[in-house]
């Protein structure tokens, strides 16, 4: 569960939001005092999860707080230090809890009690710094009373004070807070950016490299824990093995997976599973319509040909499309169970 903000991480790919970030934080030219005359009071990242949106939110929160203002942060000063320290006066990280409030950015959501913080947060006069900034992440996961306590200060914030979030879309935000911010959507990089950066700065295995870009859907963060984090392979393993499992399953047999798979899962560890069943079974159908140097797990390549072989063409285009149907089901909190058990009915059977 990733509870930081990963501050001096590098980010990969998306030159354009990075050249864009750095314009705004950047001081008119002129006299003392510096002003910002660029900067909006709002901004709102969005893509998917471990695609770059918190470390670029990091980095323009980074920079305002700086002593130096020169539109990046100079990693030196008192104010870089503890704000890469996790303990800046005026900076102030938000994510989803558990109903015990541990933060929890996968099955947790964003409280009332959270959004009186941020108000009590912003009313105060910056202490060391010449802003205050407020970095609510994932903010899909926001609750009626959250987004209903915030409108105001999204609406009118007050002075010197910058309200960053992320979301991995708008379709299920309050629409009024969407409005009220500058919204930058990151889109994946490309499998050449991430193989490269994967060699050169991770020093990752040409072989590895490779395959994780694939694997990633261009996103970097992903690819980095999954280089750094052995417990990522194994999920996937595991995700591997029940794929196959499920393909040569009765109908009871999937329901009962299903049924084990909706108690024993958080809504983003099923909504993990349909989307490595959906470029699973993208693989699958790349290889029945001879497209094979298109796959992704193209260290499966003998599992994925023997499966190929084994379901009818017309199945696997019809579950991908239900795949498909699915995530974006999840996405809008339908009961996973429900999801679950629609998708395992109509999965492929392997003769």
């Amino acid at each position: 569960m990733d509870t930081e903000l990963s501050v001096g991480r590098p980010l990969v790919g998306h030159d354009w939001a990075v050249a864009h970030l750095i314009d705004v934080a950047t001081p008119d030219p002129g006299p003392e005092p510096p002003a910002w005359s660029r900067l909006r009071h709002a901004y709102l990242l969005t893509g998917a999860r471990h695609i770059g949106r918190s470390t670029l939110a990091g980095q323009l929160a980074g920079a305002l707080l700086c002593r130096e203002p020169t539109g990046t942060a100079c990693g030196a000063c008192a104010d870089c230090t503890s704000f890469a320290g996790g303990n800046h006066p005026d900076f102030l990280l938000v994510d989803p809890t558990t109903t015990d409030s541990e933060p929890d950015r996968d099955g947790g959501v964003l409280r009332a009690e959270q959004a009186d913080a941020i108000l009590h947060f912003t009313v105060m006069k910056p202490f060391q710094s010449r802003f205050r900034v407020v970095l609510i992440r994932e903010l899909q996961r926001a609750t009626p009373a959250f987004a209903n306590h915030l409108l105001k200060t999204f609406e009118e914030p007050p002075a010197a004070t910058l309200l960053l979030a992320t979301a991995t879309d708008t379709s299920t935000i309050l629409p009024t807070l969407v409005s009220r911010c500058q919204t930058l959507k990151l889109r994946p990089s490309s499998r050449a950016t991430l193989r490269t950066a994967l060699q050169t700065r991770w020093e990752a295995e040409p072989e590895q490299a490779d395959l994780l870009s694939r694997l990633a859907q261009g996103r970097m963060g992903w690819a980095v824990l999954q280089l750094e984090d052995a417990r990522m392979w194994q999920r996937r393993d595991r995700n591997r093995a029940l794929a196959t499992d499920l393909a040569a399953s009765s109908i009871p047999e999937r329901l009962a997976r299903a049924d084990a798979l909706a108690v024993h899962s958080s809504p983003a560890q099923l909504q993990e599973q349909v989307g490595f069943w959906l470029w699973w079974w993208r693989d699958v159908w790349l290889i029945q319509h001879n497209l094979a140097d298109s796959c992704v797990n193209v260290d499966c390549e003998d599992e994925l040909e023997s499966l190929a072989a084994r379901v009818r063409a017309a199945d696997v285009t019809a579950f991908l499309q239900r795949l498909e149907r699915a995530i974006q089901q999840m996405r809008a909190n339908v009961n996973g169970r429900l999801v679950m058990t629609s998708l395992m009915i109509h999965m492929p059977m392997a003769a």
